[in-house]
């Protein structure tokens, strides 16, 4: 992991609307990172938040963030334009662990804006001829969708269940909660590893139902974004019980946290 507070400028290729409240910013150069890093991003003269870089990894001319409009930093950030400059410093975190999804089966689970540090994961899986791999991604609303255009693309290479709080009579998913497809699959449980990416609050129900299914603490890695300010561990506002969310994570394997998250 870097420790720099250096930042880099960039420009903006491309910006697109992917929900009411939600824009995809392309952004021209090349930033090497593993998927589920994130960096600290600043509009010109403002403030920084933390993103999650989004785009396919082998991307060399380009990469991508998505931003929600949430807070003064983002809402800066959703008001650029295509040639405005942006600075970034990272990327930062350890991302997922890659090296352990050989010959396993790989369960990634997405809960709203948890499906943005995934997605260049699913990139680089099917980059790689992975299929033994399935995407379980829940939505509050049929229009809160993320990636719609990209989960339909999946679907046809992978096993892919979207699930809404509240559908619509044209969605092509499920009515449900993101617990609902993890009840209706199944697992090789001693084969399986789980990446968790969402709100804090729907962690533990995952938990609960992937333990009905004989999964263990130690094959479940969840990715935190918890208030995380300086990047690199000195401010100390993104931690886990001892552990730094910016520092040791984002990524954690549930066993190492579980005693932790309760502190």
């Amino acid at each position: 992991m870097q420790s720099t507070m250096e930042y880099k400028k960039f420009t903006i290729l491309e910006k697109e609307r992917i929900a009411d409240d939600t824009f995809l910013f392309r952004i021209q150069g090349n930033i090497s990172f593993n998927p589920g890093q994130f960096v600290q991003v600043s509009p010109p003269h403002f403030g920084e938040a933390t993103f999650a870089i989004c785009s396919d990894p082998k991307e060399k001319d380009f990469f991508e963030i998505c931003v929600r409009g949430c807070g003064s930093t983002s809402d800066a950030l959703i008001k650029l334009l295509p040639e405005d400059e942006i600075y970034l410093r990272g990327p930062y975190g350890n991302g997922w662990p890659v090296d352990l999804l050989k010959g396993r089966e790989i369960v990634l689970i997405a809960g709203g804006m948890g499906i943005v540090p995934l997605r260049p994961l699913v990139s680089q899986l099917l980059n790689k001829r992975i299929k033994n791999v399935s995407l379980f991604a829940g939505f509050k609303t049929f229009e809160n969708i993320l990636f719609e255009n990209d989960l339909l693309d999946w679907k046809k290479k992978i096993d892919v269940e979207v699930v809404a709080e509240y559908s619509s009579p044209s969605f092509w998913g499920k009515k449900g909660l993101i617990t609902d497809p993890i009840a209706e699959h199944h697992f090789k449980a001693s084969k399986s590893i789980i990446l968790i990416c969402g709100p804090e609050a729907m962690c533990p129900f995952c938990n609960k139902a992937l333990s009905k299914k004989g999964i263990k603490d130690d094959q479940i890695f969840i990715s935190f974004e918890r208030r995380m300010a300086c990047g690199i561990g000195v401010c100390q506002h993104c931690n886990i019980g001892k552990y730094l969310v910016c520092k040791d994570g984002p990524v954690f394997r549930l066993d190492q946290i579980k005693e932790e998250l309760t502190r």
